[in-house]
């Protein structure tokens, strides 16, 4: 008798950081879910839903665990960038409320969603943070305020479903090869300046990173 994979499901699926981290689940026999704004090519299901509107997000989950048997692994990838970059007192509080409702609350958002479903079935919960958490950008400090909420988010998830089997971990990536990144990264003096900073002298490809998160969300590794 054959016996179905895992399941895993990813937001910001459709590009960048989350198309790669969907791929390397398939590779690795995992059947996929895919949540974007957009269709997510190459998921076995693909859901259609704004990770800032919890009804329809927590609708979409509960569609593909019913659909495939419950959920075992999420990695909640969507995210926007800084946008505008601009000294804290002159940041529009639109940007703000865009960086913080998006990568933060949606990481929240995410996480309601999916932690009944994880819990039934001991499941892992990766939320992606960014080094700028840690090392905060000049004239970014609505995305840094936001990543740097993720690890504290991700901390206390672990501390409060650690007993539920859940196990929560975030990755906090530099920048990446993603559309996302590419305002930034094609401009080619600016690319070059960032480069000199990392020991390799390259940005990240996102299949990097998107393994260390399926690593995360395979069975036996610890938060």
């Amino acid at each position: 008798m054959e016996v179905a994979g895992p399941v895993g499901l990813v937001t910001g699926a459709a590009s960048g950081l989350g198309r790669a981290v969907l791929a390397s689940l398939r590779r690795q026999a995992w059947r996929t879910v895919g949540v974007d704004l957009t269709e997510a090519a190459g998921a076995d299901l693909a859901a259609v839903a704004d990770v800032t509107d919890g009804a329809a997000l927590t609708a979409a989950v509960a569609d593909a665990a019913a659909r495939l048997g419950g959920l075992d692994g999420v990695a909640a990838c969507a995210g926007v960038n800084a946008g505008t970059f601009a000294l804290a007192h002159r940041l529009p509080r639109a940007d703000w409320d865009r960086l913080l409702g998006v990568n933060l609350t949606g990481s929240l958002l995410t996480a309601q969603a999916v932690l009944p479903h994880l819990a039934a079935r001991g499941g892992a919960l990766v939320l992606v943070s960014s080094v700028s958490a840690y090392d905060p950008l000049p004239g970014a400090a609505h995305y840094s305020a936001a990543k740097a909420g993720i690890v504290a988010l991700t901390r206390s998830l672990a501390l409060e479903y650690g007993r539920a089997g859940v196990r929560v971990n975030s990755v906090a990536p530099g920048y990446m090869d993603t559309p996302m990144s590419a305002p930034v990264l094609d401009r080619e003096a600016v690319r070059r300046r960032i480069e000199a900073t990392i020991p390799l002298g390259r940005v990240a490809a996102p299949e990097e990173v998107a393994e260390v998160v399926a690593w995360l969300l395979g069975p036996g590794r610890a938060t």
